[in-house]
Formats: structure tokens, C-alpha cells, sequence
């Protein structure tokens, strides 16, 4: 490293460029800084950086903070929701094509390898990949004798405008000892609104061998004995009851009121308590984005959506049984309210062998909106998703568990 010297006024000044000396101050007076080869450089790299460098940096840099607002804000605002709809694996595509792109980031692509790879890693979390369908991952074990086969299925207004009797096969062939159905109304096109429909006679004739109970739209069918159940009410977890109850003009109030059907199966001389969910949808595609209805519309969501899964949460902690949770959640692996219940449980997609099970909407499923979980003494045999062959845009979910002893 070079001395820098400030000749004295008068002193002889050696020629520009011999060793130890500089050359003359400029005229305005200062003096040159001192550098160094590392400072130097660096100011050179971001003053240099290529075009796709400083770009790469970039979009690294606002996907990292997107997915921390993300993370903060998902399941608690009615604003955010449009934001959440997008299919999961939108977050581990993104960090992978970043991390793809990251050799071209010269001279720092190894930094922002590594940045990308911390996004992927986030991202792989909400993308909903099931782990366990990967080779020497999963250890499901037999389904031992006994094992109960559940079969759930958003039915999507029941069998209106199908074939009735289609319909009944769909559900005699799927073998089930337990159906968890949601959407056991009708629609009222004109009305926007739900009908009241009642099969449970029809069913107790269809499937003989079976006990039926329901509540609002939900129906649970079952072989076992059923020792209890009872509809979960949402309503006294409400923020806002008066604005957010059952919407003005319709008599069906249960159909807002209970979207949980509990139901205490014995089994032997064991209780299973299964859990048949639908949990309201956060706005209506139908309605003009930009009009004051579809906004209020998703406040009121908002607020039923966080009541339900209030008092499921509520009756999951105060239950001492092996549970089962299956149903229409309405809801993706990134989304804040699943995650904070799934974090709870153990989703029975240990049990598939699909590295991403989706179920909607049927005919091409992008989305996993259907889910099942157990909880306690429970365990996951054989977990699949069933087609709905046009009869609903909710593809059904069969699971198989047994009861285990307790630890």
C-alpha cells in the first residue's frame, strides 16, 4: 500500500509517480480519501453489477418480503383474502425459478442461491406437498381388522340437477362405515340462497344398516352406534353478532348457524368422536368485485369463518376422545386459520401416497379445500382423493383409521 504525503509549502515536490509520493493536491483544495482494495471494490460492484444482477436482486428481495407480509397477515383479514387464492404451489415455484436463475446474478449468485433456497424452504411449508409419499419416507402401517372406512364428500347442493339415483350409487359404492356429506340443501338460483331439504327418511331406507343424523346442511351417516352429537354453534363467537348472523330474510338460520356436525361413535367399547366440517367460503365470484355488497360480504365471511373455527377449536380442547375432523375447510395449506388448526393434528395425508393431494375443483384439481385430520388414539391407513364424476366440483376424500390404545 502506497503512503499518502502532504508535501510542506515550499518543499521540493518529486515527479508524479515516484514511489512514496503523490501527485499534487487537486485544486479544489481537499484531500484524496483513503481507500482500500475491499471498499473499493465493493463500490465498484454496485455501481457495475450487470443489468440482470441488480434485477435478480431485486425480485429475490421482494419475494422474501412479500412472504413475510404474507405470513403476518393471512387468515386475519377480510382484505387479504384475494391475495391467499391463488393455488399453493405458486410458492415453491417462484423461490424454484429464482433459484434458477441465480447463476446469472454474477458476482453475487452465491448469495442469492442461498437467499432463494431460504424462500424455497418457506415456501415448501405452504405449497401443501405431502412429504410422506416420497420413498422411504412414509411408514403407514395395514389397515388392522376393525379399521373404519369414512368417506367425505362436499356434495355440492346435494343432487339437484343430477340423477338421483346416480347420485345414491355414488355414495353406496364408495363401502362406507362413516359418510361425513355437506351441502345437504338445495339452491335457489333466483333468491341466491339456501333451501331447506330434508333425505334423512330417504337415506334411512337406502342405506338400512346405517344410524343418520343433520343439522342445517351438514349429514352424517354411520354404522356404528352413535352414543351423541350435536351441532357446534358458531354464533356466540361471533365479533360482530347483529351484523353477521343469519343474513336478513331467510328462515333457514341453522344453515349459517352450525357448519360442524359432532357426532360420538362407539366403537367397541371406545368412543370416536367424528367431526363433519364445512366452513363458509370467503367471498362470492358471482358478485360485482367493485360493488359495496361483495365487500361487505367478505367482512361478514370473515367474521363467520373465524366464529366456526373458533368453537371447533373451543370443543376440540374439551374433548377427551380419539377425534376425526373431515370435510370442506375452504381453505389451502397457506392459509392462517388451517395452518394454526392443522398445526394441531395430523393431517391423514401420511396415509396417500400423493405427493400433492388436491381436490378442487374436481375436474381439475389445483386446490385442496377438503381435509381430514385425527387427533389422539387415532391413526391414518389409506388416505385418497375420489372422484366426483360431475356430480359435485368437490372431488370426495376416503380415509381409513383405527382406533389405537392410548400412550
Amino acid at each position: 500500500m502506497s503512503v499518502l504525503l502532504d508535501p510542506a509549502p515550499g518543499a521540493a515536490r518529486t515527479a508524479p509517480g515516484a514511489p512514496g509520493v503523490t501527485a499534487d493536491r487537486p485544486a479544489t483544495g481537499r484531500a484524496p480519501q483513503p481507500t482500500t482494495p475491499t471498499t473499493a471494490g465493493r463500490r465498484w460492484d454496485r455501481k457495475r453489477w450487470p443489468r440482470r444482477t441488480r434485477l435478480l436482486v431485486t425480485l429475490v428481495a421482494a419475494w422474501a418480503v412479500f412472504l413475510g407480509v404474507f405470513l403476518l397477515l393471512t387468515g386475519e383479514h377480510w382484505w387479504w383474502r384475494l391475495v391467499e387464492l391463488p393455488p399453493p404451489l405458486f410458492f415453491a415455484a417462484v423461490p424454484m425459478l429464482l433459484l434458477a436463475l441465480a447463476p446469472l446474478a454474477r458476482p453475487v449468485r452465491w448469495r442469492l442461491a442461498a437467499a432463494a433456497l431460504c424462500c424455497l424452504a418457506i415456501g415448501l411449508d405452504l405449497a401443501g406437498l405431502n412429504p410422506h409419499a416420497l420413498p422411504g419416507v412414509g411408514g403407514v402401517t395395514p389397515a388392522p381388522p376393525g379399521a373404519l372406512r369414512v368417506f367425505s364428500w362436499n356434495t355440492e347442493y346435494w343432487h339437484d340437477g343430477h340423477d338421483p339415483q346416480r347420485f345414491y350409487d355414488h355414495l353406496a359404492a364408495q363401502r362406507a362405515d362413516v359418510y361425513l356429506l355437506q351441502e345437504h340443501v338445495g339452491w335457489d338460483l333466483a333468491g341466491h340462497r339456501p333451501i331447506r331439504v330434508d333425505h334423512v327418511a330417504e337415506l334411512r331406507a337406502r342405506f338400512p344398516e346405517h344410524h343418520v343424523v343433520a343439522t342445517g346442511e351438514l349429514l352424517t351417516m354411520s354404522r356404528y352406534p352413535i352414543a351423541a352429537w350435536r351441532g357446534l354453534d358458531g354464533w356466540p363467537h361471533l365479533a360482530d353478532p347483529a351484523r353477521h348472523g343469519t343474513p336478513a330474510g331467510s328462515d333457514f338460520s341453522d344453515y349459517y348457524r352450525y357448519k360442524v356436525l359432532r357426532t360420538d361413535l362407539t366403537v367397541g367399547d371406545r368412543v370416536l368422536s367424528v367431526y363433519n366440517v364445512h366452513v363458509p367460503v370467503q367471498l362470492d365470484i358471482s358478485m360485482d368485485p367493485t360493488s359495496a355488497e361483495f365487500t361487505e360480504f367478505m367482512r361478514a365471511q370473515q367474521d363467520r369463518r373465524q366464529a366456526h373455527y373458533r368453537a371447533l377449536r373451543a370443543d376440540l380442547a374439551a374433548n377427551p376422545y380419539g377425534r376425526l375432523l373431515a370435510g370442506d375447510f375452504n381453505a389451502t395449506s397457506a392459509m392462517g386459520e388451517l395452518r394454526d388448526l392443522a398445526a394441531r393434528l395430523t393431517d391423514a395425508a401420511v396415509a396417500s401416497d400423493r405427493l400433492h393431494p388436491v381436490s378442487w375443483p374436481d375436474r381439475s384439481p389445483k386446490w385442496r379445500l377438503d381435509w381430514a385430520f385425527t387427533d389422539g388414539p387415532v391413526r391414518s391407513h389409506e388416505y385418497r382423493m375420489v372422484p366426483a364424476y360431475g356430480m359435485s366440483d368437490h372431488s370426495g376424500q376416503q380415509v381409513v383409521v383405527s382406533l389405537v390404545e392410548p400412550r
